[in-house]
């Protein structure tokens, strides 16, 4: 079977017996590709300082309103830099307080990819 790319997060393949786990479908490839790039700091990649996001950075800032903003603004503008061909539709922010999950955000990212004259849409959850 066809691969296109590591699967992210990296895990080693069982089946195959390889080193890595390996996406086999557009959209496993672009979940992948944006779950690496929201996860990665700016400033983490070598030669690249701009590749990442800043949403550890925003984990911690206690005006949610403001930060929800100033989180999707960045999604995208990464997404838009380094994904071109994948929009960002929506953001979805689910905070836990509760004395188990103290300041827990979940976000849920709905996004669509465009190849060609194919277009298909997808999502991805990230928990901090």
């Amino acid at each position: 079977m066809k691969t296109l790319n590591i699967k992210f997060p990296i895990q080693d393949n069982t089946i195959t017996n390889s080193f890595f786990s390996m996406t086999h479908t557009s959209k496993e490839m672009y979940s992948s590709n944006l779950l690496l790039l929201l996860l990665t700091s700016k400033g983490q990649r070598y030669y690249d300082p701009d590749y990442g996001t800043n949403l550890l950075y925003y984990l911690f800032e206690n005006d949610r309103n403001i930060v929800q903003n100033d989180v999707i603004t960045d999604i995208k503008n990464s997404v838009s830099r380094y994904i071109p061909n994948l929009t960002i539709n929506d953001v979805v922010f689910d905070y836990k307080d509760n004395d188990n999950d103290e300041n827990q955000l979940n976000l849920l990212i709905h996004f669509t990819y465009e190849e060609e004259n194919f277009s298909e849409s997808g999502n991805i959850t990230i928990n901090f």
